[in-house]
């Protein structure tokens, strides 16, 4: 619906406004508070979302009306990764045994660009247990360039 509305950008937004708003303590306990009725709750999602899209808006009398409205951030979180694959976007995960500097964060994202054939989103992750190198994650597929990675290997070959 929300590349039919040709509005992606501000589907995130509303997404995001309603799970911000749901983090606050009492606004979440509110929702979750089985003593209030169906019908408060979805007056308070009126006056509370009236800025929201219609759909965004109905989304979420959906989840009350369910009592899933706990969904959301995982909802948001689908969202966006349906909405970076509609854009040809991928995410990466880099894990380093110490922290990049730009240049270097810059020329591994190019190389991940050429190896995927898309736009990769770099996350680096610093984890010195790897001792030096990279580890790539992006989406199932991994790739251990670690020197970690390599030691284990060097003894699983010499194991056998």
């Amino acid at each position: 619906m929300a590349q039919q509305d040709g509005d992606l950008d501000g589907w995130l937004s509303d997404l995001q406004v309603a799970v911000d708003a749901l983090q606050d303590s009492q606004t979440s306990a509110y929702f979750k508070d089985p003593s209030v009725a169906i019908e408060r709750k979805m007056e308070a999602l009126e006056r509370g979302f009236s800025s929201a899209r219609p759909h965004v808006l109905n989304l979420l009398r959906v989840l009350v009306s369910r009592h899933r409205l706990h969904l959301l951030p995982a909802i948001l979180q689908e969202f966006q990764e349906l909405e970076r694959q509609a854009r040809g976007i991928v995410e990466a995960e880099i894990t380093v045994a110490r922290e990049l500097d730009e240049n270097e964060r810059a020329r591994i994202g190019v190389q991940l660009d050429e190896l995927t054939g898309r736009t990769v989103e770099v996350r680096t992750r610093v984890d010195p247990s790897i001792l030096g190198g990279v580890v790539v994650r992006i989406g199932d597929r991994l790739i251990d360039a670690s020197v970690a990675g390599r030691l284990q290997r060097l003894r699983q070959e010499m194991a056998v």
